[in-house]
């Protein structure tokens, strides 16, 4: 019997200081065996048998017994709730919930009652390569690559972040394809960019009708692999695809995609700035990781890899966070007494209007040669800093849990952020930009048989897009498992020597829905149907360079309009030579498109290339720009 008492410390402003401890598997007597007990966790999925026994080793048992059986949940037989009985026997499960009286375990998997959105028909699992490595998949909300250890920064206190750089491989220039959450994370997760998903805003997903009905998800690809595939909190945006693509692309899922309730008014220093006395067990994160930590318990007693993903909700506003993580800076109470604010509060030099946009935080109107008041500055990045200390927290859980079951050598661990984050550069706050901060991510991926790896950081040039193929080559996947229309690059090689260039280019874009007869601040698309979006930016990053086109955009061909010079309505080309990725705030700072004609006609014929051709087009035609004209890097 697998049990898990998770006991939690923080003392004074120190470090999270995590126990985890395990019982040894108890075999059971007799021809069943029981795969695991998980205390503390409940399946709500309703249960169509109650036998009457009175332990949860017998409750597991009874499910092992019952070839319809799929998973059960015992609830304490002090319990009010158990008239039918502790005992309940389910058919199949999709999700859970903390229980102080409850434990519960998956036996086998059993295909669920018919699902609202039509399914294709679905093969037998394949069997898994052998020696397969495990994936956990930790994706984070908001989160920026500002961490001392593997981006060279000090602002943000994350030792267990520190921890984990110092065996895995940082990307120091990864970027996101879409600086908002649905669109990136729609097309991270279906191994294609955002002009193949047709997804821009809240609107639309990549399994709409035409699009990606009957493409393989990238957690889909390991479940039709034979692994074990559980995920929980915001791995997909909510409801983006429907019911977080489960369960296409899930076994179970663990934990619902939610967030917590928000600023209490009685904590609440600013708006979304809520430094908070309650207790660990109300923050859905904690919750999250609690679960994820159970569910690597499970899989601990698998005879298949697993793949398992959680989405961490904070830094995402509302900066709704235990107060000890706010004591972690220095503050008077009310206010932090030590934090650095944006040197260039104001928007770059020569920047067209459109590039600037008002993200509703704070709440009132700002714009790019009117920062917000250097106050409001401050508790919005303390907000935020103790808002990434307390996922650093979580993620430390999760990650000593690996150690603890005896999975960190047979399992690749990758975390990244859905897309950067702007805490005041360029006098920004939020996302939706095509600036470096807007689309730069953290990008860490540990692979235990890469030892060559283990603590390096590689200036190589990533996109998020990557993840799906680089992640099922470390997996140990031949190229020939992939189907074909994926995007990205195998970014593997790099594993091997972190020097290794394999790629050039790194690409995003970013829609823009004027309001009020102005190209911007107030330009959001978040509800504006495809055929209604005005325009988009594209941007491109190379080793030197950045250049962005704002131009037309026509939602019937989803294609910005490349052919007509009138449609063109701003141009950003900012140099970044001899940027380490260190200074968030250095670069960026003044639009030199005038001045480097030869670099913008190269990067805009790149640009043209991979936006109004093909993908695979504009790589090869960036790689042969990049390597021939010095001006490019």
């Amino acid at each position: 019997m697998v049990m898990l008492v998770l006991a939690l410390a923080l003392a004074g402003a120190a470090a999270a200081v995590i126990d985890v401890v395990q019982s040894p598997l108890v075999p059971l007597v007799g021809a069943l065996q029981c795969p695991g007990i998980l205390s503390g966790v409940c399946f709500p999925t309703p249960g169509y048998a109650f036998p009457d026994v009175r332990t949860p080793g017998d409750c597991c048992l009874a499910c092992v017994g019952d070839t319809k059986c799929g998973a059960w949940t015992f609830i304490g037989v002090n319990v009010a709730v158990v008239a039918k009985g502790p005992c309940r026997l389910k058919v199949a499960n999709n999700t859970a919930t903390p229980c102080a009286d409850g434990s519960s375990g998956i036996v086998r998997n059993h295909t669920l009652p018919p699902h609202p959105h039509p399914l294709p028909p679905t093969q037998p699992p394949k069997p898994a390569p052998p020696n397969a490595l495990s994936v956990l998949f930790l994706v984070v909300d908001d989160l920026r690559p500002e961490f001392a250890a593997a981006y060279g920064q000090s602002h943000a206190v994350t030792p267990h972040l520190d921890a984990f750089a110092s065996t895995a491989l940082t990307f120091t220039r990864a970027m996101v394809q879409f600086s908002h959450c649905s669109p990136s994370r729609n097309s991270f997760m279906s191994g294609r960019s955002p002009q193949t998903t047709e997804t821009y805003n809240f609107i639309n997903s990549f399994r709409d009708a035409g699009v990606g009905q009957n493409w393989t998800a990238l957690p889909e690809f390991y479940k039709k692999n034979g692994y074990y595939v559980a995920g929980g909190g915001k791995v997909y945006h909510p409801n983006k695809p429907p019911d977080n693509d489960f369960p296409r692309s899930w076994d179970v899922y663990f934990k619902a995609n939610g967030d917590d309730g928000g600023c209490r008014l009685n904590e609440t220093l600013y708006n979304n700035v809520c430094p908070s006395d309650e207790p660990l067990s109300s923050f859905y994160d904690w919750e999250l990781a609690n679960l994820t930590v159970a569910q690597l318990g499970l899989a601990k007693h698998m005879s298949t890899p697993f793949f398992i993903a959680a989405g961490l909700r904070r830094p995402h506003r509302v900066w709704h966070v235990p107060r000890r993580f706010y004591d972690l800076y220095e503050n008077n109470g009310t206010d932090p007494t030590a934090i650095t604010l944006a040197k260039h509060k104001t928007g770059p030099t020569g920047m067209p209007e459109i590039a600037f946009i008002d993200n509703a935080w704070p709440a009132f109107a700002y714009n790019q040669s009117s920062p917000i008041p250097d106050r409001i500055a401050a508790l919005g990045r303390w907000g935020y800093y103790a808002s990434v200390s307390f996922t650093d927290f979580n993620i430390g859980m999760i990650l000593q849990a690996l150690d603890d079951f005896t999975l960190t050598s047979r399992t690749i661990v990758t975390l990244i952020g859905d897309h950067g984050w702007e805490l005041g550069e360029h006098g920004e706050w939020c996302k939706r930009t095509n600036f470096e901060v807007g689309v730069r991510i953290p990008f860490m991926i540990r692979a235990p048989h890469m030892p060559a790896a283990a603590g390096k950081q590689t200036p190589q040039l990533a996109e998020a897009l990557d993840l799906y193929r680089t992640l099922a080559a470390l997996a140990g996947f031949p190229e020939s498992a992939i189907e074909l229309g994926v995007e990205g690059t195998d970014l593997s090689p790099v594993f091997q020597d972190p020097s290794t260039v394999v790629k050039a280019a790194a690409f995003s874009q970013m829609a823009r829905c004027p309001q009020g007869g102005t190209l911007g601040p107030e330009s959001a698309c978040n509800q504006v149907p495809l055929l209604k979006i005005a325009y988009q930016g594209y941007t491109v990053r190379v080793d030197a360079w950045r250049y962005t086109v704002w131009l037309g955009f026509d939602g019937a061909t989803n294609r910005g309009k490349w052919d007509d010079v009138n449609e063109i309505v701003g141009e950003e080309l900012y140099s970044h030579a001899n940027d380490t990725g260190t200074d968030f705030d250095a670069f960026e700072n003044a639009n030199v498109v005038d001045q480097n004609p030869l670099v913008r006609q190269q990067l805009m014929a790149l640009l043209r290339a991979r936006f109004y051709g093909n993908a695979s087009a504009a790589r090869v035609e960036g790689l042969t720009a990049v390597s021939t004209d010095g001006a490019l890097g």
